[in-house]
This record gives C-alpha cells, structure tokens and sequence, in this order.
C-alpha cells in the first residue's frame, strides 16, 4: 500500500510541475501575435504528456481502493489506511485536474478573444 501511494504521489507532483508548465507555454503562446509551430508543437507534447501521467495516476489509485477484503472488515487496520489513502490522494488528483481543465478553459477562451479581435480589425 504504501509504496502504490508514493508511486502516486510521486505522479501527482510531478503532474503539478507539467500543469504549471502548461500554463506558462499557454501564456508565451497569447502573448505573441502569432505564435511560433514550435510552441504549438511543444504545447501539444506537453498536453499528451499529462494525459499519459493523468491515465497512470488514476491507475495507481484504481490499485488502492479498498479490496473485496477490506468490504468484509471495514474497520480493520487495512481498510481503513487504504480508504485514508485513496481518499486523500483521489482528493489531491481532482483538485490538480480540476486546475489543469479550468487552464485549458481559460486558454481556449482567450484564444478565441484573440482571433474574434484579429477578425474584427
């Protein structure tokens, strides 16, 4: 159990740095005029990165829910660090995706303002 949590855990800062990453590579993106194909290129590696470290963090929480086990005895010792375990770190997840769809929001609607401007002028 406790290695399946620092494995995610570990998924989970480093999906932390990439969102952070992402967010910056979106801004130097609205920031030029018109934006080189390397950074879109960039733009588009870094969002199949965090899809792939998105699909394997939910993997590895998918490993930590509570087992068949753990249904029979709900207060034992194991269940109850697996449903602590899962839930907090299934908490720390949505919260970072949650962070990471709001970004991609926030770009895409910036992006279109920035077109509908270009258009209008």
């Amino acid at each position: 159990i406790a290695t399946q949590a620092q494995g995610v855990r570990a998924g989970l800062r480093a999906l932390e740095l990439k969102a952070a990453a992402l967010e910056q590579l979106q801004e130097r993106a609205l920031a030029t005029p018109l934006p080189p194909p390397e950074l879109q290129q960039d733009l588009q590696r870094l969002r199949d990165e965090i899809q792939e470290l998105t699909r394997e963090i939910r993997g590895g929480l998918r490993g930590l829910e509570p087992a068949k086990e753990d249904e029979e005895n709900p207060n034992s010792f194991g269940a109850r660090m697996r449903r602590t375990q899962h839930g907090v770190l299934a908490q720390h997840f949505w919260g970072v995706t949650g962070r990471l769809q709001a970004a991609q929001a926030r770009y895409r609607q910036r992006s279109l303002d920035r077109i509908r401007r270009q258009l209008h002028i």
